[in-house]
């Protein structure tokens, strides 16, 4: 296999091309993965494809000529994605947190479950008939990029050049935002980081072999976007427990409403009754889910948000004066 230029030397719109290229060919296997169905990874895999091709395409925007509203079909259709896996995250949370519940409370849990599983086959297929409608125009409009070239200025921009003025400006944005999360209720700032930890992390990655450093930061980075995505995902899960009581208990309103008022009413509802014990067995995973949540951020607190631990920020600061340098160590 012939050795691969180093990106870094290049010019940013070459660069961009190349890198460009590369994710969309990956972003395309593993469509092949998710249309099998078979395949527990390939709609994380699919999500993770997609943010790396946007986060390029974004960081790289002044070097690429892509047609109009390209970044917002590919944003559209990661938001596409973002219900099927919620739930698919939440349906393994229920099912590892369900144990030891007297039968009454495992009815109400039974009942969750029943109700997930609807959700999550209502969502897939909704899912996948977008992506199917989508992704054969967004293929070609990506492959269109390897011909579009801007006009090459006498003193071309340098990749180390593009990518340093994103590190820099990314690094401002998640230091600062990570600042603002003291506790589970910084909701936005903790969601706002954690996008701009994985817009650092999927800039750096195609480049992490040619700098020396970089590979670490990455690594860095990815973890922070790991602690961060447990501390969202219970935000996401509360959003559904709550959405779960207040179906409970509307349906149990009705239900007195219909013994104590049998006469017919206007907008009359029909609705299966929650089974006996359902709003028990959601308020123990409430409370289990808040203990969950609360142990997630305190991991966060001790690896990221605790100021004594610098060592991340020098690493980054150190790579951004390599990439500065022109990428040389």
């Amino acid at each position: 296999m012939a050795k691969r230029e180093k990106l870094l030397q290049s010019s940013a719109a070459k660069a961009a091309r190349q890198v460009a290229e590369r994710q969309t060919a990956s972003w395309a296997r593993v469509r092949r993965r998710l249309r099998q169905r078979g395949d527990s990874d390939a709609l994380h895999d699919f999500r993770v494809a997609l943010r790396r091709l946007r986060s390029t395409l974004r960081a790289f925007r002044p070097f690429l000529i892509s047609p109009k509203g390209l970044r917002r079909r590919l944003r559209r259709l990661s938001r596409a994605t973002n219900e099927s896996r919620n739930l698919e995250i939440w349906q393994a949370w229920v099912a590892k947190h369900a144990g030891k519940l007297t039968e009454r409370q495992q009815q109400g849990v039974r009942w969750l479950r029943t109700r997930l599983r609807t959700q999550r086959q209502r969502s897939e297929a909704r899912m996948h008939a977008q992506i199917a409608k989508w992704f054969p125009r967004l293929r070609r409009e990506l492959a269109a990029l390897r011909a579009a070239a801007r006009p090459t200025p006498a003193k071309p921009v340098r990749a180390t050049a593009a990518v340093h003025r994103v590190v820099l400006t990314g690094s401002s944005v998640l230091q600062r935002q990570l600042g603002q999360v003291h506790s589970m209720r910084d909701r936005q700032a903790a969601h706002a980081a954690r996008i701009a930890a994985k817009r650092l992390r999927y800039l750096l990655e195609p480049f992490a072999a040619e700098l020396r450093g970089a590979a670490t930061i990455v690594k860095q980075l990815e973890q922070l976007q790991y602690s961060l995505g447990e501390v969202h995902d219970a935000h996401v899960f509360a959003d559904a427990l709550r959405d779960a009581l207040a179906e409970v208990s509307e349906q149990r309103a009705r239900l007195i409403n219909q013994k104590l008022l049998p006469w017919p009413g206007a907008g009359r509802s029909s609705g299966r009754a929650p089974p006996p014990g359902a709003r028990s067995g959601l308020l123990t995973l409430a409370r289990r889910l808040r203990k969950d949540g609360e142990v997630r951020f305190a991991a966060l607190r001790k690896e990221w948000l605790d100021p004594s631990k610098r060592e991340f920020w020098t690493g980054l600061r150190r790579l951004g004066g390599k990439l500065n340098r022109g990428g040389r160590i």
